[in-house]
């Protein structure tokens, strides 16, 4: 059953294939009366089918080079591949396009045309109730996409055809489309029926993505000074705490043991039965549809590590407290990379691994040598790194292979651990937490992994870190949001959120800051191996390697993001030029 999102869009090629009424054109563009009025529950699913591939990201699609949601975070401060990322540095550009942008409107209009026509199919209104259903979901979920990237988008509520007048409308408020998002979305919720498949959109995943936009939304209204955040925050804490309740069924992955449950859950080959998992992307290389992650991340075709600023947020085991308090050895004051990253939120040693060959749970594939750095470093580590912080959540090493496109774990798209995420953050930010918030969301993530220092309403610290990195925190408790922020950065590492989180926050500050890699005093290295990185990469005042500066010297080689125009993206200059009524973004 974990394939059936696939299989079934097999079968739905094939069906393309064969029957002559499909075959001649675009299926939203078949003729109505050739198509919806003899359209049974297999050709409306069909049609439904068509989105899978082009919505729901994942690991990337099957048999492909692309990162998916990992690839994400390339843009935020927590993932760094070796070659710097555009968008980062300040080197972006608007395109001329809207192709490989969110500025395309085919799978709107295709949802569109559904909805307009849908009811004419002979089935019951239960079973087109159904498939209309997840064609809002996937309306939704696209302009989603399209809110995160520009802000204000044109709303299209009925099909757009050649000559259309409204084609080239100007862009509508940003706070129109969020309600009309959340009219369609409360519709797809009442129609859909709960999971019965992991990899089909269900009335859960209509939950998930409602409490995910409604606080990107609410929080993006309240710290950029629009109308009615309360609105979407409320929204967004409703719509968790309706998942979370006992009917739904889910709990956190407990994995074989807390050292190494976290870890486990994202290297599942079989999300089906995972209690945790709302929404899952397949892939089976046995019919040729495997991913690459893996591979990708042993071999290190495009090496990728974790920043040092992300490493430093893990708190000490020990205390509880921020590296920079805690004062155990290592921790506030640098010693080894070994001493680094032991003693730390258990999840830390299950995104990234550390060279104590000592560990063997946590070990993975460094095998006692120090991180190797590109192709800067021959450690006799085999898998290349750009930080020092090799990226082992995603890694499975039972199923590594040389071969490309081997890897059979499906992508969580939705889960438990983002719902509980969002409830607390929600309620910290309406001001409305309560102790039993805290402890049904961030204590239990906590106690999956054995970090036994529960969060309470009443923060026992100061992290003057933390509070820097987040200066325009609003509300009554802002030591307490401060650290929600904290939890969702280690919880949600590398799954695609952290650049959108930083945006919402109105935090662009974060994306200026250096990107760092370890200390390479006290990381294993030869001392030919850290003239080799001094000279190569370079290194700060206290020993980090700075990843760009030294390589990109005199080429923009420190981060960049202008405020505002980097909070959004610019819209393709020949779409502006076929619509004279769009405006462009600021600054740009």
């Amino acid at each position: 059953m974990k394939k059936i999102t696939i299989l079934t869009g097999c079968l739905f090629t094939m069906a393309l294939a064969s029957c002559d009424f499909l075959d001649r054109e675009p299926l939203d563009a078949i003729g109505k009366d050739q198509f919806f009025t003899t359209a049974n529950a297999t050709a409306l699913e069909q049609y439904c089918n068509d989105f899978y591939p082009k919505l729901i990201v994942g690991y990337g699609a099957p048999k492909s080079y692309d990162w998916g949601m990992l690839g994400d975070d390339f843009t935020s401060d927590d993932v760094l591949p070796w070659e710097r990322n555009t968008t980062s540095f300040g080197l972006a550009t608007v395109p001329s396009s809207a192709s490989d942008t969110q500025w395309k409107w085919e799978n709107i209009r295709a949802c569109n045309d559904f909805l307009a026509n849908y009811d004419q199919s002979p089935e019951s209104d239960e079973v087109k109730h159904k498939y209309a259903g997840m064609i809002l979901f996937f309306k939704t979920l696209d302009y989603f996409n399209k809110v995160k990237a520009y802000g204000d988008v044109p709303w299209f509520e009925n099909v757009m055809n050649p000559g259309d007048e409204e084609m080239y409308k100007a862009r509508d408020s940003r706070v129109l489309v969020m309600d009309n998002m959340l009219r369609d979305i409360n519709q797809a919720i009442e129609w859909l029926p709960k999971k019965t498949d992991v990899t089909l959109i269900s009335k859960d995943a209509a939950l998930a993505l409602k409490a995910r936009m409604c606080l990107f939304e609410g929080t993006w209204r309240k710290y950029h000074g629009i109308e009615n955040p309360e609105k979407f925050l409320q929204e967004a804490y409703s719509a968790a705490c309706e998942l979370m309740k006992a009917e739904y069924g889910y709990s956190l992955y407990q994995g074989s043991k807390p050292g190494t449950a976290y870890h486990e859950l994202f290297c599942l080959a079989d999300q089906s039965t995972n209690p945790e998992v709302i929404l899952s992307k397949a892939y089976d290389p046995g019919i040729d549809k495997g991913n690459n992650l893996t591979r990708q991340i042993f071999v290190g075709e495009t090496p990728l590590g974790m920043s040092k600023n992300c490493a430093d947020s893990y708190l000490c085991a020990t205390t509880g407290l921020p590296i920079s308090l805690c004062n155990c050895e290592g921790h506030t004051k640098h010693t080894t990379l070994i001493a680094e990253l032991a003693n730390r939120d258990p999840r830390m040693l299950q995104t990234t691994a550390t060279p104590d060959v000592t560990d063997t749970d946590h070990c993975y594939y460094m095998g006692g040598k120090a991180p190797n750095i590109a192709n800067v470093t021959a450690t006799g580590n085999p898998s290349r790194c750009s930080t020092g912080y090799p990226i082992v959540k995603f890694y499975n090493a039972a199923e590594y292979s040389a071969s490309h496109y081997q890897g059979t774990e499906d992508a969580p798209v939705f889960r438990l651990g983002e719902i509980m995420l969002i409830r607390a953050e929600a309620a910290a930010e309406l001001g409305t937490i309560t102790q039993t918030d805290l402890d049904e969301t961030i204590n239990k993530l906590r106690a999956r992994v054995g970090f036994n220092h529960p969060l309470t309403l009443n923060v026992g610290f100061d992290d003057p870190v933390i509070a820097a990195a987040y200066p325009n925190v609003q509300g009554s408790n802002p030591k307490l949001i401060r650290e929600i922020r904290r939890e969702r950065r280690i919880e949600m590492f590398a799954e695609g959120v952290r650049y959108d989180d930083i945006r919402r926050w109105a935090c662009g500050n974060l994306l200026t800051a250096p990107r760092l890699g370890i200390i390479i005093e006290g990381a294993g290295y030869s001392e030919e191996e850290i003239q080799a990185l001094k000279e190569t990469v370079g290194v700060n005042e206290d020993g980090a390697l700075t990843i760009y500066e030294k390589r990109y010297a005199g080429q923009s080689p420190t981060p960049v993001f202008e405020d505002p125009k980097h909070y959004l993206s610019p819209i393709p200059t020949d779409e502006i030029g076929k619509a004279p009524n769009l405006k462009q973004n600021p600054g740009w």
